[in-house]
């Protein structure tokens, strides 16, 4: 059984909507943080820096990259690896993250500049992007889905745990659960979706100890300890 003999997308999009919309602030996504600050560049490394780690650390992050290096792409280029490193510290994994950072300035340089990012073919870009050592296809998803808004579902940890609990998908490949979570919420809820999986995940359906009777997708989720 899945939620989707149950419930549409839509349905669930707004139940999750009314219940969760109110967390989509700047504050508690990198995303809208970051974009409120920079262009396509600045976005792009905003998410880079939110790898395995928390929305709080990667803005802390970002925002002392800012305030140190800058976010824009002329500003990662000028800057040496080591000083974005020192910058992105609380980001965890800085090393690895420093080093992604300047790859892919240096690969959108070498495309043509922010233009290329914000005009490339989406199935192009997402190649491209992948190419880079550190760029994984949820990073560049992220970029897709909520920068140029092209029809794909980026996954998180949360979001692949949802929709296993919801009888979407049987297996645990991004791509499976990309490709199922598109196809249930449709291409024009996907991106907002993706933030809205992540509070569902934070606040109720939790890896541990999931707050099932709480949850305002209890009834119809096949997964509810909830009668």
């Amino acid at each position: 059984m899945s939620i989707a003999e149950r419930l549409r997308g839509e349905e669930v999009f707004r139940i999750l909507e009314r219940q969760l919309g109110s967390e989509e602030r700047p504050e508690n996504y990198v995303v809208l943080h970051a974009s409120r600050k920079g262009g396509a560049f600045a976005v792009l490394v905003s998410i880079v820096l939110s790898q395995n780690t928390n929305d709080k650390n990667s803005i802390a992050a970002f925002e002392e990259l800012r305030s140190r290096v800058g976010v824009g792409l002329e500003d990662i280029l000028k800057a040496s690896e080591e000083q974005v490193g020192e910058a992105i510290r609380r980001s965890g994994l800085w090393k690895q993250k420093a080093r992604a950072i300047k790859s892919l300035a240096e690969l959108v340089a070498e495309k043509g500049g922010e233009a290329w990012l914000e005009a490339e073919e989406p199935g192009k870009l997402k190649e491209e992007l992948l190419k880079v050592r550190g760029v994984g296809e949820k990073t560049a998803d992220v970029f897709l889905s909520f920068y140029r808004r092209a029809p794909v579902f980026a996954v998180d940890t949360h979001a692949k745990r949802i929709a296993r609990r919801w009888g979407l998908v049987k297996g645990g490949s991004y791509s499976e659960a990309s490709r199922a979570l598109l196809s249930f919420f449709g291409p024009e809820l996907s991106e907002r979706a993706h933030r809205l999986l992540i509070a569902l995940g934070r606040k109720y359906c939790r890896a541990g100890s999931p707050r099932c009777n709480e949850c305002p997708l209890r009834s119809a989720c096949p997964s509810s300890s909830r009668p």
